[in-house]
């Protein structure tokens, strides 16, 4: 893929951003908490300032002409405007999956003969999140039938994020809230797709391993690089498949930025 000729696609609520200056800094993780974004947006005019409230969605696609994707999507926490020079900075703060992780709670009873896959699936409804792979997950792993789940039935009760984390480890399973959906994987395991080759002929910049073979790496702001996807490393200082557990992605339509830094465990 040639990685040049930048593209984005960016809104907040109803209102596109596509034509203004901006800056963005987008977190993502393998772990039971928000992803987090922060925005900056520069030289909008007062009425276009004063839309973006609390809860706006927030989206934004970035990469190359030759290809995107979605780094983020969640809803707006705060934003605020203030003059830095000649310019107006509108700076959006958001979240991923916040209200789920942090407030959610339900209380509910399933009866005998209870698949995993249902109990999962309703959490994730009490969240107001997507269901995402969840169901597709743990029926293809044998968790959809009533011999695999809850014969006796079963109750949730209290935060949603620590019911999920309990029903999902019964089952062998990690969850993480990825653009609004859930995403089940298997305990150190990956997303089923072809690992994204990274070395200096795609857009890899810098590798390394730490002495627990932990992977660090930076690279061009390539597409498909998501938490829980496979890249294979080719570089001289680190070789090998490792599962992407962290990736931050930055991005300045009127500078030099427009990577990605991800951090990976071993493959095995």
């Amino acid at each position: 893929m040639k990685l040049f000729r930048r593209a984005w696609r960016v809104s907040v609520g109803a209102q596109g951003f596509d034509d203004f200056d901006l800056e963005f800094k987008v977190v993502r993780e393998l772990a039971s908490k928000p992803n987090t974004c922060e925005l900056k947006l520069y030289n909008l005019k007062q009425s276009t300032r004063a839309a973006i409230t609390a809860g706006d969605l927030v989206r934004i696609e970035a990469g190359y002409t030759t290809g995107m994707t979605l780094l983020f999507s969640g809803d707006v926490r705060r934003a605020s405007s203030k003059v830095e020079g000649t310019e107006i900075v509108t700076t959006v703060e958001a979240g991923d999956g916040e209200h789920a992780i942090n407030r959610a709670r339900v209380l509910r009873s399933f009866g005998p003969s209870t698949t995993i896959d249902t109990v999962v699936a309703a959490l994730a409804e009490a969240a107001g999140v997507g269901v995402g792979n969840a169901r597709e997950a743990l029926v293809s792993a044998g968790l959809g039938r009533a011999s695999g789940g809850y014969p006796q039935g079963t109750v949730v009760d209290g935060s949603v994020a620590e019911e999920l984390t309990r029903v999902c480890a019964s089952a062998g399973y990690e969850w993480s809230i990825q653009d609004g959906v859930l995403q089940l994987l298997r305990v150190g395991g990956s997303l089923d797709r072809l690992a994204v080759v990274l070395s200096a002929d795609t857009g890899l910049l810098e590798a390394s391993t730490s002495k627990s073979g932990k992977l660090s790496a930076k690279l061009l702001l390539i597409p498909d690089l998501v938490p829980g996807r496979k890249v294979d490393v080719r570089s001289p200082n680190a070789r090998g498949v490792y599962r992407v557990t962290k990736a931050e992605y930055s991005g300045a339509t009127q500078g030099d930025e427009w990577t990605a830094s991800i951090e990976g465990s071993p493959v095995t």
